[in-house]
């Protein structure tokens, strides 16, 4: 499992944290991500992964209220991971990749992402 920089773990004094659960491999593409998390009052970096199995694994043991999560995984994919979760009403889903095709946006939208978007790294 990843390690949560001590910086992503705080929220405004008061005032309770919605809990980001991030899906991600790349570590170009997941520090970028935990920088915005940590420059957003009001959230907290609950956990990360790096693949399907070990993001599946967390979500057994503990809750998020949002999931940030990439569909292109070394280890299994992102679909999986929205397809274990499909019934979780209760978590905003937020989904993203290279690569989304219609075909692939709508595998994904069956099992109810909050948000799907395509990332685009280039300058």
């Amino acid at each position: 499992m990843l390690e949560i920089p001590d910086s992503a773990k705080t929220a405004p004094a008061g005032e309770p944290a919605l809990r980001v659960f991030l899906v991600e491999d790349f570590a170009p593409v997941r520090d970028l991500i935990i920088e915005n998390i940590e420059e957003i009052s009001g959230l907290e970096l609950a956990g990360m992964a790096e693949g399907e199995v070990e993001a599946l694994a967390w979500l057994d043991e503990n809750t998020c209220d949002v999931l940030i999560l990439d569909l292109e995984l070394p280890q299994g994919n992102g679909l999986g991971v929205l397809k274990a979760l499909q019934e979780a009403r209760d978590m905003v889903k937020i989904v993203y990749s290279n690569h989304v095709s219609a075909n692939v946006r709508g595998l994904a939208e069956r099992f109810g992402p909050s948000l799907i978007s395509r990332l685009d790294l280039a300058p």
